[in-house]
């Protein structure tokens, strides 16, 4: 009996653990069932991770930056506003303002603080008017920035000496919509620094700008990225404002008239004031790398080499006076060579129409190469017949009859840049090269280059331009601008 009971007992427990065919087959069907399900499962757990790391972490619902930082710099924005616009701090391009005149007091109403930019400013006043000076919107919105009666009342100055400050006036408008700004960039950043908001600066900002302060502190900042809200809108018109790399063109050449024919061979090597012009090579100031960095989409025709020659010609130039003044000089001569041709980029005159306009039939050598050869060439777009033949005596070239040299031998575009830099007073009373190394200023080269036309507010964004360049340049160069009473002319 006994015995019967063990046996029963045994079978009955290896009933549990042991699994006839039918049941095996169910549950190998179980198990290859569920496999696709946990292979999901787990993909979507890798994709989630990777989509956390990549956007930082809690910046995944949060913009916000560390006033605290000990390196002084903000935690890295959001990869959403990145995409959505940036921070408006790329290199402004003006050309799709409607009205050219607005671009001087864009520039200058984007200096009132450091937050503010070219860029943001134009992108505001696109989305709040269009740029209609004559808009009225609701609460009593008025003028390019729709601002409302109460903030212009309190912003609003009479920046355009016209007698009278008034929201409809655009240069008026463009300056207090900076002073709001402005305002509140400071309050946005109070507050950042408080902890009170989340949120990058900018976009606390113009937040403050679309629904006020108080609802922004209300809210808590920007806890979660809206891609719908009135930050975005704006990022969204940045890129319409942002220059590519490739800046507008000078489209007058320059010396819009022919100089007079200089009296003997022009000296292409003046001697300088201090006589330490020769013992210095200029050349050593820019190396090829900091050189392509200023021209990132210049023409291969323009290169570093042919500078570099050019400039063994003209050992007084970026070689006279002390190192700032140097670098003052070239910083100078690269800002004016890229407003002339576009960034390096054109090697001739782009406006074909005028070609033939550069001929004095009234000189006895007259037009050896035709009425249209003399257009404007080279990095400084050298122009006219009077001033090939001059160039070219000076350079021991026949550029009088072969004026296509300058087009296609890259050091004697660049030696005729020089040349004229160092040798010619244009429209001004002094050389280029006088004006950066005895005082008189940037402004004093943009005169000589193309005073008649830009000079005496006869086209202030096109001097504001020249000048921006050459703070950049400078900047790269390692030098501050100097004087900035003689920046413009």
């Amino acid at each position: 009996m006994a015995l019967r009971k063990a046996q029963a007992a045994r079978q009955a427990g290896s009933s549990i653990f042991k699994l006839d065919a039918s049941q095996l087959l169910w549950a190998v069907i179980s198990v290859v069932g569920l496999f696709p399900l946990v292979v999901l499962a787990l993909l979507a757990l890798i994709v989630l991770l990777v989509i956390f790391a990549m956007a930082g972490g809690s910046q995944l619902t949060s913009a916000s930056a560390d006033p605290s930082d000990p390196n002084g710099q903000t935690s890295r924005v959001n990869a959403l506003i990145e995409l959505s616009g940036g921070d408006g701090r790329g290199t402004f391009d003006p050309r799709n303002i409607p009205d050219q005149d607005l671009v001087a007091p864009i520039r200058e109403a984007a200096k009132k603080c450091d937050l503010l930019t070219p860029v943001i400013l134009a992108a505001q006043i696109d989305y709040a008017s269009a740029f209609d000076p004559d808009m009225e919107g609701p609460q009593g919105r008025k003028g390019l920035s729709q601002l409302t009666p109460e903030v212009f009342d309190e912003f609003g100055e009479d920046d355009d000496d016209s007698g009278e400050a008034s929201v409809l006036d655009p240069e008026d408008s463009i300056h207090a919509h900076a002073r709001y700004f402005c305002h509140l960039a400071e309050r946005t950043g109070q507050l950042s620094k408080e902890k009170k908001v989340v949120g990058d600066h900018l976009s606390l900002t113009l937040m403050a700008w679309e629904i006020g302060l108080e609802t922004v502190e209300a809210q808590g900042g920007m806890p979660v990225l809206a891609l719908g809200a009135y930050p975005f809108q704006v990022r969204g018109l940045f890129e319409k404002y942002t220059s590519t790399g490739t800046e507008e063109p000078d489209p007058d050449p320059v010396t819009d008239e022919p100089d007079p024919e200089p009296d003997g061979d022009p000296d292409p090597d003046p001697t300088p004031p201090d006589g330490d012009g020769p013992d210095v090579d200029g050349s050593t100031l820019l190396s090829e790398s900091v050189f392509t960095a200023m021209f990132p989409n210049r023409n291969s025709f323009y290169t570093y080499a042919g500078l570099r020659d050019a400039m063994a010609k003209f050992p007084a130039f970026a070689a006279t006076g002390d190192e700032r003044t140097r670098k003052r000089e070239l910083a100078a001569f690269l800002a004016n060579v890229n407003h002339e041709s576009g960034g390096l980029v054109h090697i001739e005159e782009i406006n074909q129409a005028a070609w033939g306009n550069y001929c004095d039939t009234g000189q006895p050598y007259g037009c050896p190469a035709g009425q249209t050869a003399y257009h404007g060439r080279g990095p400084i777009q050298l122009s006219w017949n009077t001033n090939y033949k001059a160039a070219g005596d000076a350079l021991g070239l026949d550029l009088l009859n072969q004026p296509d040299l300058v087009r296609d031998d890259s050091s004697v575009a660049w030696q005729t840049a020089l040349w004229f830099w160092t040798t010619q007073t244009g429209a001004g009373t002094m050389t280029a090269h006088s004006a950066m190394t005895g005082g008189g200023g940037f402004g004093e080269t943009i005169r000589t280059i193309n005073g008649a036309l830009e000079c005496g507010g006869g086209n202030p964004a096109q001097v504001q331009a020249r000048v921006a360049a050459y703070e950049r340049f400078a900047t790269s160069l390692g030098v501050e601008v100097g004087n900035e009473d003689n920046l413009t002319c």
